[in-house]
């Protein structure tokens, strides 16, 4: 008997044994392990919880895997996500890797998730992840659309969702289930889509463009842009080179890589203050969080700088491997109480909770 054989079946029994745990316990949920890292513990700001990185078995059925062969995918260059309800959607710009046998790092989470693929384009997989069973579903319609690298995901609130094509210049909204339903594409305005936010008030789709150095309005009904913010230069309101946007109450933030800022701007457009100079060396992500505190993600040191109208007030993280630690921070996302940082070069997702104000001030004095 070969040595992958005797180990396939080694760990078939493995499975087999924690799948009749689960049969006794009902549906499978994500177990959300706690890693004690000095680096997570001492942050004022945030409290590190759990990490996403392995998808594991191609299907449901435990028992069918067992005998047709598993499959095991771990994440390999996650990019960006979007982030709503139970609803993670992932885009992960490398290619899945098949695994000979069933590999399990997490036993438990690992039963109830579903597999994925890679798309046809050859730019990576596109999928969801519910948060509370754990299970994984492709979007090969969506993926299969998608002419380059996904650099931001807006999911709305009937869980259709938005993604930057950058390479084909345009935004692209997809229903909950990956069906196309329409392009906003624009040449005069619109080169290299960065990152993309809703203003449902407005009904009005705003998007960031590295290139021009805007942001641009869109009417959601007309898809015709309607106007814009800012303009390439030097100065309040100016920008050399967008990484993110986000919405904020009563306005927008915005980072920029070469005038190492983030700028704040009010819903009409109107330049409002700037912070960042000094401290931020490389921003890639932006968040904020309930109580007005904005996050900014540095690739210079790997780690998160928080702000409170303007002024640092805690460094989160460092380069490295571990809990709370980060390689390379692509996106950053809000849900509830938690921050989803994207560690694209960790090929993983760190979930952290925010830590209430009023705690993280007691902890400064």
């Amino acid at each position: 008997m070969s040595q992958g054989t005797t180990k396939k079946r080694w760990l078939a029994l493995q499975v087999i044994a924690l799948g009749f745990a689960v049969l006794t316990t009902g549906c499978a949920t994500v177990e959300k392990q706690i890693v004690h890292e000095s680096v997570a513990e001492t942050a004022k700001t945030l409290r590190y919880l759990y990490t996403i990185d392995n998808v594991v078995l191609g299907s449901n059925d435990i028992f069918k895997r067992i005998i047709t062969g598993g499959e095991s995918y771990n994440l390999t260059k996650p990019v960006a996500i979007g982030v709503r309800g139970d609803t993670l959607i992932i885009s992960d710009a490398g290619s899945l890797w098949q695994d000979l046998g069933i590999t399990i790092s997490d036993p438990v989470s690992a039963i109830g998730k579903a597999g994925i693929r890679e798309n046809e384009s050859g730019f990576g997989a596109l999928y969801k992840y519910n948060l509370k069973t754990g299970h994984f579903e492709d979007l090969p319609g969506a993926g299969d659309i998608i002419q380059g690298q996904i650099s931001d995901i807006y999911i709305d609130k009937d869980m259709s969702f938005y993604v930057t094509d950058v390479e084909a210049k345009r935004v692209l909204h997809f229903s909950a289930d990956g069906d196309l339903i329409r392009e906003f594409k624009n040449a005069p305005n619109i080169f290299s889509p960065i990152a993309i936010t809703l203003d449902d008030a407005r009904q009005e789709l705003i998007i960031a463009d590295e290139t021009y150095s805007h942001l641009v309005a869109f009417d959601l009904k007309s898809q015709d842009p309607i106007y814009g913010i800012g303009s390439r230069g030097e100065g309040p309101g100016k920008f050399r080179i967008i990484t993110d946007m986000i919405a904020i109450p009563d306005g927008f933030a915005v980072s920029d890589r070469i005038e190492l800022r983030v700028q704040i701007f009010d819903r009409k457009g109107e330049y409002i203050a700037d912070f960042g100079r000094g401290d931020i060396m490389f921003p890639t992500a932006l968040a904020v969080d309930p109580d007005g505190r904005i996050y900014v993600a540095d690739k210079a040191d790997s780690t998160i700088k928080v702000y409170k109208v303007g002024k640092l007030v805690d460094v989160v993280g460092r380069n490295g491997y571990g809990a709370g630690e980060f390689r390379h921070i692509s996106d950053m996302k809000v849900l509830g109480n938690n921050l989803f940082v994207v560690d694209s070069l960790n090929s993983r997702i760190q979930v952290f909770e925010f830590v209430p104000e009023a705690k993280s001030v007691a902890l400064l004095n």
